[in-house]
This record gives structure tokens, C-alpha cells and sequence, in this order.
């Protein structure tokens, strides 16, 4: 296909736009499965399901050993923040900050290798990441930097 047979349409009430395709005898048709609507009728919105309503239905498309390694996984970070917790009663809060890092870190590491591991879904799999591994290596650095801690 020909991007400047291309047209993109104005945006509709949502302020979403749509991608208008050529058919057949130079007519468009809109790339969703929605019709366009009539030239004077009323547009209707639809309502877009939020972030937990999408890893509902992700949850529910996965098969039984692919929601098994993503409910161990969030079983992990729960052991892994209590275990950090437990250190840092004990052994003092420079341990238990660099464990919770640690865990941070093994968040990211679990958000980039499953598909959609239960409880570390938020927002998109790069902006997750990001944040799990740029928070746990700041708590981390934080914690072996400060002097007092």
C-alpha cells in the first residue's frame, strides 16, 4: 500500500483518530471494526477498559503453566520484601535497603522475561521495567552511599 494514498481522519469526540484505508472504486473504509459514522448522526463513545480490566483478560487468555510462573513470581517478590524486611530489623537498614534494591531489580527482570506476570503489571512492559530497575538500583546506591545510614 501506498503511504500517500494514506489519509488520516479528524479526530473524533474521544480524541482518538482513525486510519482511513483506500477500497475498492477510491472509496475509504475505516481500519477498526467500527463503521464510520453518518455525516449528521450522533457519535457514540465507547468506554476503553482501564489497565486492570486488559490484565484481567490477559490473565484469562493464559494457559495454566504460563499463570503458574506468573503467580510464583509475585509470590517472590513477597518473599523477597519480607525477607528484606527481616534483614533490616536485623542486620540494620543498610541491608534490608540494598535487599528491597535487590528486589526492585528481580521485579524488572521478571516484568521483561514473562508475559504478564501477576501484580508487576502496571503500565507498559518498557515503562515497568524502567521504573522496577531504575528505582531498585537508586535504593540500592542510596543505601551503600549513605555515611549514616
Amino acid at each position: 500500500m501506498d503511504l500517500s494514498e494514506t489519509r488520516i481522519a479528524p479526530r473524533a469526540a474521544g480524541g482518538a483518530t482513525a486510519l482511513l484505508e483506500p477500497g475498492p472504486a477510491g472509496t475509504a473504509t475505516l481500519d477498526s471494526a467500527r463503521e464510520a459514522p453518518q455525516a449528521g448522526a450522533p457519535t457514540t463513545t465507547t468506554r476503553e477498559p482501564d489497565r486492570s480490566e486488559s490484565a484481567s483478560v490477559e490473565a484469562a487468555d493464559m494457559t495454566l503453566p504460563e499463570l503458574q510462573r506468573s503467580t510464583l513470581a509475585i509470590w517472590l517478590v513477597l518473599a523477597g520484601v519480607a525477607v528484606s524486611v527481616l534483614l533490616g530489623l536485623v542486620a540494620g537498614a543498610r541491608a534490608g535497603a540494598i535487599g528491597i534494591g535487590v528486589v526492585l531489580v528481580v521485579c524488572a527482570i521478571f516484568r521483561a522475561v514473562l508475559d504478564s506476570p501477576v501484580g508487576l503489571v502496571i503500565r507498559t512492559r518498557t515503562i515497568d521495567i524502567v521504573l522496577y530497575g531504575a528505582t531498585g538500583v537508586l535504593i540500592g546506591g542510596l543505601a551503600v552511599a549513605t555515611p549514616s545510614i
